[in-house]
């Protein structure tokens, strides 16, 4: 046993400091804190020590923490441990990692805000609820989310949405200049991939020395790496890297579409020959003045670029016309207000024919009261007749697979989606098991988010998805695409995937503010990438046809 392993002892009573220290018992936290330091930074071997019967010499380890660390010595676990662990976060290695909040401050989230995982985190921080805290302040929320962006930059995966935000902030900086002629987003982003390490914008200018300069002062680029005459590189708030690149004005739209991708797509275009053999190579493409007639000189129908992608098209992909309405919304958030008029007059105006709220019951989350109180305030709303609101709750899958809520609650709702938002990191067949317990709860409609990822944070679960998927195809529950964008999850590559076990889908932003509503074209992407039509997608139902669970019948 060595240093590494007198690490993972420490461990123990680093997560015994935070159990206790989130049951507000500060003097025991105290204790099991000095503890561990003192075993972390130990040169020796613990279980040399235990041989010589020397952990009693460790500052701060007395009879209490020292049998304690013998169990530990001789079991791989502490009793005292287990017994608290659910009071820890979901996401604790993260916790642990980050360099801004020590272990109170951990506490003070969890007890202060109910944030005990790193979507709830990142929420917090989305939300500017940390800055409010004492203890915290805008430095630590800001300080905290560097950090998050860091370790998403270390694992090359933005979520896409946040970096076309980044993306969208240097083009309307560059155009205010005026010294572009044109300029578009190409690549990975310009498909809308779920995560993307870079952003690459093409322009033409005459005048190109001028736009690398004004990319150099654009407030999104937080760091400039590589200037040259005609492309800069440099690093945005949003953690992806960003090359503006000049290209010819006769060959843009040529370039815009090669750069685009993917490389498979340009492969098919490649090997396609059009009218009298024409190629993707001719002069006339290459100096054609849109991708659409690029791809009418190859005798092919134009594919818009989120369907450029390396797999057939096997059916027509639903469209934006084809959905009705957001399936998950939230009538509240950390602050605790209920904005069931503001999301539903939103949501109108963005188009929709209804919205379905599904507010997180149980835990620290909603309680019967204020759920009672939102329904009121649907109900209301639903009779001024302007959009149809329908009730929902997300309900949490428990660990033995049961739905966390009461079933007379549940019995009168529109639409309960359920998912796994604790112990999230259970062993893949555990998970699986549980997953497929709680689908036999006739009340369950849709299996929310159901890989658990959060985008360069938390790995997907590694459960079998086409067995769950198989198993919502007979028990008739839907599968959930969540358009949040830290979530994205069911991601539209493994939809696509599951798409032939017959299970339905189910789109909803997860959006808890009016601005958040903006996300649904992220679910409405999701499902067009994973080629699913509309007779599968719950949101193509009418309101009524979605009370009565037809789809279920």
């Amino acid at each position: 046993m060595g240093r590494a392993d007198n690490r993972k002892a420490a461990e123990q009573f680093y997560d015994l400091a935070l159990a206790m220290e989130i049951q507000g018992e500060r003097w025991r936290a105290n204790s099991y804190m000095k503890a561990a330091r003192s075993i972390e930074a130990q040169t020796e071997s613990l279980r040399s020590l235990a041989e010589r019967g020397e952990l009693r010499n460790i500052e701060g380890v007395g009879e209490s923490i020292g049998a304690k660390l013998d169990e530990y010595l001789a079991n791989g676990s502490i009793t005292a441990l287990e017994a608290v662990k659910d009071l820890l976060p979901e996401d604790l290695p993260i916790f642990r990692e980050v360099p801004t909040i020590g272990f109170r401050l951990v506490a003070d989230l969890d007890r202060l805000l109910g944030v005990r995982s790193v979507d709830e985190l990142l929420r917090a921080i989305y939300e500017g609820q940390l800055a409010d805290l004492p203890d915290f302040g805008e430095e630590v929320e800001r300080r905290t989310l560097e950090w998050l962006t860091w370790r998403r930059e270390e694992a090359a995966d933005i979520p896409t949405p946040y970096a076309l935000r980044s993306a969208n902030n240097i083009i309307a900086w560059l155009r205010g200049g005026g010294n572009v002629s044109r300029l578009e987003l190409t690549g990975p982003a310009r498909r809308m991939t779920p995560t993307v390490a870079n952003i690459t914008l093409l322009f033409t200018s005459q005048d190109p020395d001028l736009v690398i300069a004004q990319f150099g002062l654009c407030p999104e680029v937080v760091e400039l790496t590589t200037v040259e005459r005609d492309q800069a590189i440099g690093k945005t708030r949003s953690g992806a890297v960003c090359m503006v690149r000049e290209v010819k004005e006769d060959e843009f739209a040529w370039e815009l579409l090669r750069s685009t991708g993917s490389d498979a797509h340009i492969k098919e275009l490649n090997a396609s020959s059009g009218p009298g053999g024409r190629r993707l190579s001719s002069p006339t493409a290459r100096h054609a003045a849109s991708e659409e007639e690029i791809y009418s000189h190859l005798g092919l129908r134009y594919v818009p670029p989120e369907l450029r992608e390396y797999r057939e098209a096997p059916r027509e992909p639903v469209g934006r016309e084809d959905l009705l309405g957001d399936l998950h919304v939230r009538s509240t958030s950390l602050d605790g207000g209920l904005r069931v008029l503001e999301m539903a007059s939103a949501a109108e105006q963005l188009g929709h024919r209804y919205i379905c709220f599904c507010d997180r019951l149980g835990g620290r989350r909603m309680d019967v009261d204020t759920f009672d109180r939102r329904n009121e305030l649907i109900d209301e709303v639903r009779e001024r007749g302007d959009i149809d609101v329908l009730k929902g709750a997300e309900v949490d899958i428990t660990p033995e697979g049961r739905l966390d809520a009461p079933p007379d609650v549940l019995d009168g709702l529109d639409l309960v989606v359920a998912a796994v938002n604790t112990k999230l990191n259970m062993p893949p067949e555990e998970m699986q098991a549980r997953i497929l317990r709680a689908m036999e709860d006739p009340n369950m409609d849709v299996l929310g988010h159901p890989t658990g990822r959060i985008i360069g944070l938390r790995e997907k679960s590694g459960f079998d998805l086409e067995k769950v998927a198989a198993r919502a195809a007979e028990r008739k529950v839907a599968l959930e695409l969540n358009a949040y964008p830290d979530r994205l999850d069911l991601a539209d590559n493994d939809a696509y995937k599951v798409y032939g076990s017959g299970a339905f889908f189910s789109l909803g932003t997860d959006a808890a503010f009016p601005n958040e509503l903006e996300n649904w074209k992220w679910a409405v992407t999701m499902a067009r990438k994973a080629y699913l039509d509309r007779g599968r997608v719950l949101n193509s139902m009418p309101s009524q046809q979605l009370r009565a669970r037809t789809w279920r019948k």
